[in-house]
């Protein structure tokens, strides 16, 4: 357990830096290319989007070709190389200079994001609060930045701070890259299920199950793409009547989008994911409301509010689902980072047409237009089971312990729930818990680890109560020692250490 506990630390940091790196290397080119006096042009979001999404795409690629024993040299030549790059961006007098080494610069922190992600992917079956620990991580790196902005005037200093951080998290990047065999187990585990609905303890709460691995996949990248034009169109729109506020320069919208990101996580994790869906319905809302306000004369900050807010709420959002989603699917080094890249890419393509849109048009017909994207957010949500606080049971399947179980007729059995609360860790489970369903538990659960028959007759036997292991070896006909055998393959393969954290990870 204490592994597993390290590893999840190394992978808040490395979260943390990756998103201070990339927020504060935006801040810091921006203001190198800006003219004296003048904001930074829009153009300038092509080498920051653009450069760093291609690292991200580019991931897959190094992740196959850098051999394990090469791994730390490559790392190392990234963050030197990255280093250098902030250098050339901060004594560059030329916006020719500037922009291109700029472009090499987010190109490398994308390949950096791209090791995170995937890290994260690898790992998220051991993070019992995974949506809090994005949230929470974009929060801290949001908010690392504040120092800089309140209390450092020296562009040096920054320049020296930036370069501490990337070089930080090439050094935990080059710690937690998973190995080769990451992939190959993630393949393994694919050709078991087949093309199958998906299924996964981890899904519950959204109800994927419904759904084949492909058909989930366009239903999310689609509701993440209509999102991102959600919320870049609002943006756009506060932005231009508010000049006072900048997503990069401005203290109190780094606050905002900390606390919508780990609000956001925070939210997510609840009943496995279960209120993820209302909860970006409600965003959708907050945000239309908020462009038809400010169009009809409401504070701006009210648009700010609710953008600010809603961004760091929908980071958390994009972020998680495809890193939940990627396992089951081909390439999934290459889908678990999809939410950033395609949320780069909208920002690219909606940057300077909405800009013009906007005006050129009445702003209410600008929000007219954003009605196919509700339509269309709103039936996807739908598809995807997101908006059912009480999902029904599907094609025979037994009805949720969130359900209430109707009245037995006379002489007809109680209807027992196919899910019921796990215990508290550590604990035994109850007799009604251990009478649920329990092969359907054990099948997923064995199937995840890859476990042997009588791994999985040993995982049974020591996780349904307490009883000490000489009287479970004596009731399976084996003895201590080939018991405790068997739970040291168990723990190697759960990445746990004893019979309490394998108890607690099998009935979470």
């Amino acid at each position: 357990m204490g592994n597993v506990k390290r590893d999840n630390r190394l992978l808040f940091c490395a979260l943390a830096l990756f998103f201070f790196v990339f927020l504060e290397s935006t801040l810091f080119f921006q203001t190198n290319l800006a003219q004296p006096g003048e904001p930074g042009s829009l153009l300038s979001q092509l080498p920051i989007q653009g450069a760093s999404t291609l690292g991200l795409l580019a991931f897959p690629l190094k992740n196959r070709l850098v051999g394990e024993k090469a791994r730390p040299v490559f790392m190392g030549a990234v963050t030197v190389l990255g280093v250098a790059c902030l250098i050339g961006i901060a004594f560059a007098s030329s916006p020719l200079v500037i922009a291109c080494t700029g472009a090499v610069g987010f190109f490398l922190i994308g390949l950096a994001g791209g090791t995170v992600y995937w890290a994260t992917c690898v790992r998220s079956r051991n993070v019992t609060r995974f949506a809090t620990l994005i949230g929470s991580s974009h929060a801290l790196g949001v908010l690392a930045q504040i120092p800089l902005l309140e209390f450092t005037s020296n562009h040096l200093a920054e320049a020296v701070v930036l370069s501490a951080g990337i070089t930080a998290l090439g050094v935990i990047n080059a710690r937690i890259w998973p190995p080769r065999s990451a992939l190959a187990g993630f393949s393994a585990q694919r050709e078991k299920r087949g093309s199958g609905h998906l299924k996964s303890s981890e899904l519950d709460g959204w109800r994927l199950d419904h759904l084949t691995a492909r058909t989930a996949i366009i239903v999310i990248f689609a509701l993440v793409l209509l999102f991102s034009v959600l919320f870049n169109t609002l943006y756009t729109l506060i932005d231009i009547d508010s000049p006072w506020t900048s997503q990069y320069t401005d203290i109190t919208p780094r606050i905002l989008m900390a606390v919508g990101g780990f609000a956001g996580g925070v939210l997510f994790d609840l009943h496995r994911a279960r209120y993820l869906g209302i909860i970006m319905f409600w965003m959708m809302l907050l945000s239309l409301g908020a462009m038809l306000g400010v169009q009809a004369g409401a504070p701006c900050a009210i648009g700010e509010l609710v953008y600010f807010l809603g961004s760091g709420v929908f980071m958390t959002f994009y972020t998680a689902v495809f890193i939940w989603i990627a396992p089951f699917l081909r390439a999934p080094d290459l889908w678990c980072s999809m939410g950033r890249a395609l949320n780069n890419v909208t920002a690219i393509a909606l940057g300077v047409p909405t800009l013009l849109v906007i005006d050129s048009t009445n702003p209410v017909a600008v929000v007219v237009l954003l009605v196919p994207v509700i339509i269309g957010i709103n039936a996807l949500l739908f598809a995807a089971g997101m908006l059912d606080l009480h999902p029904r049971p599907r094609d025979g399947e037994a009805p949720t312990a969130s359900d209430a179980a109707p009245a037995p007729a006379d002489g007809e059995p109680p209807v027992q729930s196919a899910v019921a609360e796990h215990p508290a860790s550590g604990a035994a489970p109850s007799a009604d818990v251990a009478a649920i369903d329990p092969e359907a538990r054990l099948g997923d659960f064995a199937s995840r680890f890859s476990l042997t028959p009588r791994e999985t007759e040993v995982l049974a036997a020591v996780t349904a109560d307490e009883r000490p292991l000489k009287h479970v070896a004596a009731d399976m006909g084996i003895s201590l020692r080939v018991l405790q055998r068997h739970l040291t393959s168990l723990y190697q393969k759960t990445s746990t250490q004893s019979r309490v954290g394998l108890t607690k990870l099998f009935w979470e």
